[in-house]
Formats: structure tokens, C-alpha cells, sequence
């Protein structure tokens, strides 16, 4: 099995999963995969979004997958959320922005599973406030936890509300260098796209959002 392909592939589903297994209040991986909504959610970015935009076939792709989700699913792995929310937007941008313009380029339009886990990092981070130590901190439920980003970023996104209009988180988000260290209203249709998910978010919930994100393309 290529480990690099395998590597990609779990960056990816572990992106896209940080924001909604953040926003849920779910503990590890395992529970995100056990969670029937985010299951269906991520099984639908992995098989029509994520595999079809790393450039290889799937003979090589489905045996990964597998590997990828038994492991994911392991009760002997239970990776922590918060440990993927460690870094999450840097890592987003790594992991699976390449395969969202990928997906542009060869679709002609956004993915909106991988957009969905972009819109939920944003609703999640927009949250964070900076406390009087200088950490950046969430509140869940009445326990406070804390942030591990870069300065830049968190700074940025502790201008914004997760109940702001969300035309207006959108170009925020995306406009701002200090996060992307590029513009990614570039990318067609991107900036229309977090703006729709994010109302979704904000009028539907998560579940119902998810659930209307990988229903878009059946």
C-alpha cells in the first residue's frame, strides 16, 4: 500500500471532519465515525470528492480507503478531537484545499462536502476569544478550552461572530491573507459557496446542513 497515498488521504477525511466533530461536542474520531450523520457525511466527501481528486485509480484508491476508515473506526485509536482542532485551518489548507481546486478545476464547481468542512472550521473558530493570559479560548458547555493555531489566525478570526450575516463571514474568511497567506475568493464560486453552507449552518443546525451538503450530488 502507498503510505504517502494513504497519508493524504486520512489528512483529508481528518480535515473535513475537525469543524462538524468540534461543533457536535464529540469526543474522538471514532465517535465522529460512529455518529450516523457525520458517517454518511464523510463517506460521501471520500468517495465523490476526495478519491476522485488525488489523481490516482481506484485499484489503488478503494484498498486505501478501506485501510484509512477501519483504522479511523478502531477503538484501539480513538484519536481526540480536540487534537485534530490542533493547528486545524493551517492544516485545512494543506490537506484538502488542494483537492477542492482539484475538484474545481475538473467539476466546473465547489464540492460541498469539503466546503462543508471549511464552513463548520469557520463557525467553530469564529467563536474563539482571546482571554486575559493571551490564550484563545471556546467555550463548551461551561468548560473553556483552548486554542492551538497560529497567533495571525486566531487573532483574525476573534474579530468575527459566528452570527454575523454570513455574505459577510465568507468574505472575511477567505479574503484574509493573515489566514490563507493567499485570497481564496480567487477560486470559483468558493466565497458563494462557504456563504450558503455557513446560513445552512446558522438557520439549520449542523445535522440538517451536513446532511444537505452530501444529498447536493447523490
Amino acid at each position: 500500500m502507498d503510505q504517502a497515498v494513504r497519508t493524504r488521504m486520512e489528512g483529508a477525511v481528518l480535515s473535513t471532519l475537525a469543524g462538524p466533530g468540534a461543533i457536535l461536542g464529540l469526543s474522538s474520531v471514532r465517535d465522529c465515525m460512529r455518529h450516523e450523520g457525520l458517517r454518511l457525511f464523510i463517506g460521501h466527501a471520500l468517495l465523490h470528492e476526495i478519491m476522485p481528486s488525488m489523481g490516482q485509480g481506484r485499484d489503488i484508491l478503494d484498498p486505501v480507503a478501506m485501510a484509512v476508515c477501519a483504522e479511523l473506526e478502531s477503538p484501539a485509536v480513538a484519536q481526540p478531537v480536540a487534537l485534530l482542532l490542533q493547528n486545524a485551518v493551517r492544516g485545512w489548507a494543506r490537506q484538502a484545499l488542494p483537492l477542492l481546486e482539484a475538484y474545481v478545476d475538473r467539476e466546473g464547481e465547489t464540492p460541498p462536502c469539503l466546503c462543508m468542512g471549511l464552513s463548520a472550521l469557520i463557525m467553530f473558530f469564529a467563536g474563539a476569544r482571546r482571554e486575559e493570559g493571551g490564550g484563545y479560548a471556546y467555550l463548551k458547555g461551561e468548560e473553556r478550552c483552548y486554542l492551538s493555531e497560529d497567533e495571525e489566525i486566531l487573532s483574525s478570526f476573534s474579530r468575527l461572530s459566528c452570527d454575523m450575516p454570513p455574505e459577510s463571514l465568507s468574505y472575511a474568511v477567505l479574503s484574509d491573507r493573515a489566514i490563507w497567506d493567499r485570497d481564496l475568493k480567487d477560486i470559483p464560486g468558493l466565497e458563494e459557496r462557504i456563504a450558503d453552507q455557513l446560513r445552512d449552518l446558522q438557520l439549520l443546525g449542523l445535522t440538517a446542513a451536513l446532511e444537505k451538503a452530501w444529498k447536493e450530488k447523490q
